[in-house]
């Protein structure tokens, strides 16, 4: 993960954080985290899914936005 201003504490849930894998799908925003996992929800309104996705799987973060390692055929495994 590249170094930021993401290490600092609980950065990526207060600013509810759109998660993106394969640089252009979203997934959700990030919500919580949770010890060293994130936990995004897809649907603010009505959650259609959530996921509970390691922090060691995100690439980087930018532009407010965490990019995940994570191929879109793997995703479900990481479902709650």
């Amino acid at each position: 993960m590249q170094k930021s201003e993401a290490d600092n504490g609980n950065y990526y849930a207060s600013h509810r954080a759109p998660a993106i894998i394969n640089h252009t799908l979203t997934i959700g925003r990030v919500f919580a985290e949770y010890k060293d996992n994130l936990v995004i929800i897809d649907g603010e309104n009505k959650k259609e899914r959530e996921y509970l996705i390691p922090k060691s799987r995100v690439d980087r973060y930018g532009n407010k936005e965490v990019y995940l390692n994570i191929s879109e055929s793997s995703l479900k495994e990481f479902e709650i």
